[in-house]
């Protein structure tokens, strides 16, 4: 039974793989189930053991990224002030979504499906069901007494639209700053938030 989860497991993860790769090279709308099987080389059928659709398929992929770049995120940052880590948090979710284009193309289409759904059979967020609470629960501090939970999480999901757009405006050609000045006024704009 173990070997066969892990077979399930792989299978599932390359299908994601090489529909990434697809994405990059055709683009979103212009690769079909067909070509994402066809590039596995596992059978047509194959796929719908796993997804029930290219949307299901894309919003699985959404999720584990984003899932990987929040606890990433996560353990890396530094400050001695939740303010400071806060930004670091923000600052490592803009550069890793800076290099990959793919991944945040995919991601600004689904930010608000991903931060408000269920994280499902993840350990690393076993004291949190949603992304956005995973975020309150190691950057509570930063909030005031006077909001409520609701409030925080939706504090929390306006900072991760504003460093989505961040990391889609410093790719834009003919961009006023770079992404490193974005960052800044950035960091400036989410203190005064949370003041």
């Amino acid at each position: 039974m173990l070997k066969t989860n892990k077979n399930k497991k792989e299978k599932e993860k390359r299908i994601m793989e090489e529909t990434i790769k697809l994405f990059e090279e055709k683009g979103i709308e212009k690769t079909s189930i067909r070509d994402i099987m066809r590039s596995t080389k596992f059978g047509l059928g194959t796929f719908y053991l796993y997804f029930k659709d290219k949307k299901d398929l894309e919003e699985k992929i959404v999720t584990d990224v984003m899932v990987d770049v929040l606890y990433d995120a996560e353990k890396s940052c530094n400050g001695s002030s939740a303010t400071e880590r806060y930004n670091s948090f923000i600052g490592y979710i803009i550069d890793y979504m800076s290099k990959n284009p793919m991944e945040l193309e995919l991601i600004s289409k689904n930010l608000n499906w991903v931060l408000y759904s269920k994280v499902e059979n993840d350990e690393r967020f076993k004291d949190a069901d949603t992304a956005l609470k995973f975020i309150l629960s190691k950057y509570q501090e930063l909030f005031s007494e006077k909001h409520t939970e609701a409030e925080q999480l939706y504090i929390l999901s306006l900072t991760m639209h504003i460093v989505i757009s961040t990391c889609k405006s410093s790719m834009m050609e003919g961009s006023l700053l770079n992404v490193d000045e974005m960052k800044s006024v950035l960091f400036r704009i989410v203190e005064k938030i949370f003041r």
